[in-house]
């Protein structure tokens, strides 16, 4: 164990098994942190000190303490990348926050790029090489040659070309299924809910019937 200040480490998300870093989940680690909870070393390539596990550490602590901030470190030494994702995803399938379906699907691209076999993919999220084949098939999209991770939103465009705009909405989708938001929504109006006073929101659901009626149109 050895420590290190936050700005000597390299967070590097072209090895982060994740599809992205949760602000949120951040904010409840910082939290437990302030509250005097221990947190497990931030786990880190020795030579190129690039985070294998703890992004969301990193950046909670960076969050209350600032860059100078000194963390404990667990140094390993890995053959090639190959080797620090296919750790970097033991770690992060083992412990903290689970990962969602759209971060093994994210998962299985990356290790496609750096040539990790299947079964060492499976062996390392702990799911079967026959559930990798159902994730490839159902949440992958492209757009030109490249795959794309799809959110549970727009499972619906696995296999399909995609645009960039639309590459650009999938990264910004939370990841419910489409009824899920349209029933909230339905909730809000009939339960009487919805917040009428907040001009942004009354001018987004304008904006909703808008589009709506657009669509019926050209139906």
């Amino acid at each position: 164990m050895k420590k290190f200040a936050l700005s000597e480490l390299v967070l590097d998300f072209d090895l982060y098994p994740r599809g992205g870093v949760d602000s949120h989940h951040c904010g409840e680690i910082a939290a437990a942190i302030q509250a005097g909870a221990s947190v497990p070393p931030i786990v880190i390539e020795k030579s190129s000190r690039r985070i294998v596990d703890g992004f969301h550490r990193w950046k909670a602590f960076r969050r209350l303490y600032g860059e100078e901030f000194e963390v404990n470190c667990i140094e390993k030494t890995y053959a090639n990348d190959a080797e620090l994702f296919l750790d970097a995803m033991r770690y992060n399938a083992s412990h903290g926050r689970a990962l969602s379906q759209h971060d093994k699907v994210h998962c299985l691209l990356m290790a496609e790029k750096l040539k990790i076999e299947p079964e060492q993919i499976s062996g390392a999220l702990n799911i079967t090489t026959a559930r990798i084949g159902e994730l490839k098939m159902a949440r992958v999209g492209k757009i030109g040659p490249v795959q794309v991770a799809l959110k549970q939103t727009i499972r619906h465009m696995g296999g399909k070309q995609l645009t960039k705009q639309q590459v650009e909405a999938n990264d910004r989708l939370s990841g419910m299924n489409q009824l899920f938001y349209v029933n909230q929504l339905i909730t809000l109006i009939e339960n009487d809910l919805l917040d009428t006073e907040n001009a942004e929101l009354m001018a987004g659901l304008q904006k909703l019937a808008q589009l709506i009626r657009s669509e019926d149109l050209a139906a």
